[in-house]
């Protein structure tokens, strides 16, 4: 939080303070100027006394008539008062006042309005007058509530976010004291933990528990943190580079960089809207993404001179393509060949044909965003081109990410084999919807509905990896147009993404039979059959990949490459294959029973020559990745080539 700290005021500290002085005496001048009640000589009277004094303080260097008045503004502004402030700011804030007493008395005695007569003293101090009206300072939460004015609630819930937290920082200051604060800010939530006011345990039983404040939370947060730096640092079995693999999968994850950027630009935005819609004239953009880059740098480059293993844990959402794995068992799941009921994925013999079970097909074949197909409804199926095609965000109520999420895309041929065309068919009504399970919360989108439901099953599968959510399935389509040839322009159009070229504008004309050809390119090795009890086509299988799962488990050098591995089996948690480097420094070798050591060239053969019958799951780690990565380049063929039994005369020939 945003801590009282005596120290002297910076330059805009001072301006704005000297503005808040001129901002409040002029307003108090600008209402007596209209007011019956104020007796004009008696007020000249008093006036001059006090211009006759303060003219004699400064005359003898006297500015102590300065610190109630720096007080005062502090107070408004919500800045600590430091009362040994420096003799030149105190010198000028008894001129300020001087000004002032002296522009009152000409006012009054000259009948005329302070707002014209102090015009020079006005504009000197930034402060613009509009219609008559001199402007306010707005707190951070008034400014918030011009800013969610005709918002959508998702927007609103948004703004407040980020309001709450310049608030939970600051206070509830002038958004003038924004630039001052902002770097700071943007550091302070930069330590904010990834799921900050989602821990407090309330649910839709119980919701009276107190939310932890947001210091409390980056307190914990770096408490259990530090226990784990103490920890990795007193051990001396691994190196440097394995203890910061290792902290980066234990520490507590923060905001994403990504998230800060999202924060500042609606600061911007309230900033913006309150310059457009309430008068407010000072900035409206407080920081540039590269200057925001460069603090939060900063602040890591400073906590790892305190601390050599300090890590910035941070999860951004990467959304890669699902790995064949995890396609072939979601699709071999009960899900797809039976359940004992619908939200169980115990082996049985119910199909239950929802969204759970069509929603990842049609992800996965055509593309489309979950939000799309979830508002679905019989008469969005067409005929069109002599084939079965589907409208996307076609109707008012089917709202679409951007302008090219209208479209239309043909139905794949492996999901009219499984029978899609057919059970939309079923429905009575061309405005039924096709899911309407997951439009029965009052206050949850019907994605967040279906999202926390396949959370689950994908949990029980073992497949919930963060950076392959349903969203990402689009991604796997995408790549497997391309395995199939299908140019960037046509994976763009199809899964509804901006496209600048007359064909991307004019979509909907294409031609939809050309169109499903180049989508029945993709290959999702999925396997159709029949089912004689459940009387439809079913999933029978998925061939992306073969094998049986394997984890490896990998030991970082010091220079951050692989210096032991260790294939386990999955299903039976016995070790494949362990090898360990040679000449790599290891501070410990690892008690691996039935280990190797052997050369960087002969461990990375001998470890292909047994990964070619598993199907290995990449480590989540980007630094244990790469390094596996590596380790396998080096028993790569590097070409089809064999050589001949004579090619090694001929090159001893050629030389001679």
């Amino acid at each position: 939080m945003l801590e009282a700290q005596f120290k002297d005021y910076t330059s805009s500290e001072q301006a704005l303070i000297c503005r808040d002085l001129v901002l409040d005496r002029m307003t108090r001048m600008a209402a007596d100027a209209v007011s019956v009640e104020i007796d004009v000589e008696t007020r000249i009277g008093v006036l001059e006394d006090d211009l006759l004094q303060i003219k004699q303080q400064i005359r003898s260097r006297d500015f102590s008539a300065a610190n109630e008045e720096v007080r005062q503004c502090c107070e408004r502004l919500q800045l600590p008062f430091n009362p040994d402030f420096h003799a030149e700011f105190a010198r000028l804030v008894c001129t300020t006042l001087r000004q002032l007493l002296k522009l009152e008395i000409d006012a009054l005695e000259e009948s005329e309005d302070p707002l014209v007569k102090g015009w020079d003293l006005l504009q000197r101090h930034d402060i613009r007058v509009v219609d008559g009206q001199l402007p306010r300072f707005f707190t951070v939460s008034e400014a918030l509530e011009i800013a969610i004015e005709g918002q959508t609630e998702e927007m609103k819930k948004k703004l407040r976010t980020t309001a709450g937290l310049v608030i939970a920082y600051a206070g509830d200051i002038p958004i003038d004291r924004l630039g001052d604060v902002t770097k700071q800010l943007m550091v302070w939530m930069s330590r904010l933990p990834k799921l900050h006011g989602k821990c407090h345990g309330n649910n839709r039983f119980l919701k009276e528990r107190e939310m932890p404040k947001k210091q409390e939370e980056i307190d914990e947060a770096d408490q259990e943190d530090a226990s784990l730096y103490a920890l990795y640092a007193s051990r001396s079995d691994i190196s440097d580079a394995q203890k910061r693999a290792e902290l980066a999968e234990l520490l507590t994850i923060r905001v994403t960089h990504t998230n800060l950027e999202r924060h500042l630009d609606r600061l911007h935005q309230i900033l913006r809207t309150a310059a457009e819609n309430a008068g407010f004239n000072g900035k409206t953009k407080l920081m540039t993404y590269s200057a925001l880059s460069k603090a939060i740098k900063a602040d890591c480059e400073r906590r790892k001179l305190e601390n050599p293993l300090f890590l910035r844990v941070t999860q951004p959402k990467l959304r890669l393509r699902w790995a064949g794995g995890r396609i072939r068992k979601l699709l071999t799941s009960g899900v797809y060949s039976g359940c004992t009921s619908v939200n169980r994925l115990n082996p049985g013999r119910h199909i239950y044909r929802n969204s759970r079970y069509w929603v990842p097909l049609v992800l996965i074949t055509m593309g489309c965003r979950p939000s799309e197909v979830l508002r679905l409804k019989r008469g969005d199926l067409i005929f069109r081109d002599e084939v079965f095609c589907l409208q996307l965000c076609w109707s008012a109520d089917q709202e679409g990410k951007t302008v090219e999420s209208t479209r239309i895309v043909p139905v794949p041929q492996i999901l009219i084999d499984l029978g899609f065309v057919d059970w939309i068919k079923s429905f009575a009504r061309p405005q039924d919807l096709l899911f309407p399970e997951v439009h029965t919360a009052k206050n949850t989108s019907p994605q967040g509905v279906f999202s926390k439901r396949m959370l689950s099953v994908r949990k029980k599968l073992g497949i919930a990896n963060y950076n392959e959510d349903l969203y990402a399935l689009r991604k796997s389509l995408s790549s497997a147009l391309w395995d199939g040839g299908v140019d960037i322009e046509t994976r763009q159009m199809i899964i509804g993404h901006v496209s600048d070229t007359i064909i991307g504008r004019h979509y909907t004309e294409a031609n939809m039979k050309n169109l499903k050809d180049l989508l029945d390119r993709a290959r999702h090795g999925i396997v159709v059959g029949f089912s004689k009890p459940h009387k439809h086509p079913v999933v029978a299988d998925c061939t992306l990949v073969s094998g049986k799962p394997a984890r490896p488990e990998i030991l970082l050098d010091s220079s951050g490459h692989l210096g032991a591995l260790r294939l386990i089996d999955e299903e039976t948690g016995k070790t494949i294959v362990a090898v360990i480097l040679k000449n790599v420094d290891l501070p410990a070798h690892p008690a691996w029973r039935g280990a190797k050591v052997l050369s960087s060239a002969v461990a990375a053969e001998a470890v292909a020559d047994t990964i070619g019958r598993y199907q290995i799951s990449l480590p989540d780690s980007d630094e244990l990745k790469s390094a596996l990565e590596h380790f396998m380049a080096m028993a790569a063929t590097t070409s089809d080539y064999k050589p001949a039994e004579d090619d090694e005369d001929d090159v001893v020939d050629q030389a001679a």
